[in-house]
């Protein structure tokens, strides 16, 4: 009994199919001559569409980075516009500060008009007895501290 190999394994293998040869013609439909004639293999075709989209995406890239059609890049602009842009920021930014405490400003002002102030009041009277010995004992020192003093004078010039 013979043993018999599959079918699939007489395809030639990818690498050899890449190097199969093929030949391309460009005829004129009209006149049926022959403009021009190439001989190319698989691996060819890949290496020469391979290399023409490297080529085309290089120059278009130079082409962007190097002439001014890059302004017209979303996203991309010259240094002056940058910094403009910056400067209004921080200018409406400041705005916004300044037109939120006119905001406050306005509701403490009608709060206090209409009569809805939410602070606790101080509604205790004062005993002006009472202040007026506090200022006098923050003014004055101690009646103790006058006595020492005074006794300690005394006794210096007695020891001269």
């Amino acid at each position: 009994m013979k043993i018999r190999k599959p079918t699939w394994s007489k395809r030639p293998t990818f690498f050899k199919r890449l190097n199969a040869p093929y030949r391309v013609v460009f005829i004129d439909d009209e006149t049926l001559e022959e403009v021009g004639s190439f001989n190319l293999t698989k691996g060819r075709m890949y290496v020469l569409f391979s290399t023409l989209f490297v080529t085309t995406v290089t120059i278009t890239v130079m082409i962007l980075l190097f002439t001014p059609l890059k302004y017209y890049i979303p996203g991309y602009g010259n240094n002056r516009a940058h910094r403009e842009v910056v400067r209004l920021r921080k200018d409406v930014d400041s705005l916004r500060d300044m037109i939120g405490a006119q905001q406050q400003m306005v509701t403490d002002i009608r709060k206090v008009i209409v009569g809805e102030i939410d602070v606790v009041r101080d509604t205790k009277l004062l005993d002006m007895d009472r202040v007026h010995r506090e200022a006098m004992n923050s003014i004055l020192p101690p009646g103790a501290v006058i006595k020492e003093d005074a006794v300690g004078k005394e006794t210096k010039k007695k020891r001269r």
